[in-house]
């Protein structure tokens, strides 16, 4: 049953979004007088904060003399504060966000070559045929075109555009211009062939509330107050974050963070004056969704009813009803859409 494979990096664009909106944290340490000494940027990794405070004192060991009484060595320091770290550290079902199981998320997925290409402006001022460039699809094939001025009246202006080349692969509208030719201000707008249009579902996301610790490491309480201060007044106690959670269905969503509670660990090495690591441990809860496989279908074009007035017998059929969309090109965003029906004595 669950050997259909799919992901959807909906884990992974969590701890994304969570590290992004931490990882320009600034310090800057004063002298006596008030003026700035340096300036430092706090790194952020993904890892429990032990991992790296493992490595304060973790460098290589080092020879400090030489000769047969070389006995002496001394630790390089691997590791530098202040930093930070996160990790998450539980991922519970909230179902108190959950949705209607079995709704669908749809969306339109372009595919293929173009179709055609409207004018939108005729432009004016043309003196010879202008150039008409399509924008190249990623990983596909460019379509070309050749515009078509008119007669008369019309001699300087561009009244259609003919598909030379339809092109391949395009998954969205590519942009349309037209240059040269001595006028100016003539548009158009591309249709990508309707028939190779498909529609992307998937069944409503699973809400999960991801518990995330976030660890600030320091040597001295300055430095901790000062990234505490950049973070904590955002949350109130909650921060929205956009995130661009589906990219296949197009689904964009205000991501909650909500601070819950902090801790803080004062650890010290040798004498009561020498300080080792000071720790503020944050803890944050996301509350993010879990989407499961997405599924392309084509769009349905037409309705094919066989109709009978009895009840008795389901196999005597007395008229037939035919409904297509009119165009038959219709987009499923189009508005309206109307239909044309056809009613047949069978």
């Amino acid at each position: 049953m669950f050997g259909k494979y799919f992901y959807n990096k909906n884990i992974r664009n969590i701890v994304i979004l969570f590290g992004t909106i931490f990882n320009d944290i600034e310090i800057r340490r004063t002298k006596p007088d008030g003026t700035v000494q340096s300036r430092l940027k706090v790194p952020i990794a993904y890892g429990p904060s032990s991992k790296y405070l493992a490595k304060l004192d973790q460098g290589p060991l080092e020879i400090e003399s030489t000769g047969p009484d070389a006995v002496e060595t001394k630790e390089t320091i691997g590791m530098v504060l202040p930093r930070m770290s996160f990790e998450i550290v539980s991922m519970q079902y909230d179902p108190t966000r959950k949705l209607q199981t079995t709704k669908k998320i749809r969306e339109l997925k372009l595919l293929g070559p173009l179709d055609s290409i409207k004018v939108t402006n005729s432009g004016s001022g043309y003196t010879s045929v202008p150039t008409v460039a399509i924008e190249t699809p990623t990983g596909g094939t460019q379509a070309t075109a050749t515009a078509v001025l008119g007669t008369g009246t019309n001699a300087d202006k561009v009244v259609s555009i003919t598909l030379d080349v339809v092109g391949a692969g395009y998954t969205s509208i590519p942009n349309v211009t037209i240059t040269g030719g001595g006028g100016t201000n003539a548009t158009a707008v591309a249709n990508v062939d309707s028939n190779t249009t498909t529609l992307s579902t998937a069944y409503t996301p699973v809400p999960y509330n991801f518990e995330i610790d976030l660890g600030i490491m320091v040597l001295n309480q300055d430095d901790g107050s000062q990234i505490l201060e950049q973070i904590l007044p955002y949350f109130t106690p909650e921060f929205q974050v956009t995130m661009n959670e589906m990219k296949t269905l197009g689904i964009k969503r205000d991501i909650p963070i909500v601070y819950n509670s902090m801790t803080t660990t004062d650890d010290y090495e040798g004498d009561y004056l020498t300080r080792r690591s000071l720790v503020h441990t944050l803890s944050f809860t996301v509350q993010g969704y879990l989407y499961g496989p997405t599924k392309d279908q084509g769009i349905i074009r037409e309705v094919d009813i066989n109709a009978g007035t009895s009840f008795n017998d389901i196999d005597i059929r007395n008229v037939n009803i035919d409904i297509k969309p009119n165009p038959t090109s219709a987009e499923p965003d189009d508005t309206p859409i109307n239909t044309t029906t056809t009613i047949t004595d069978v």
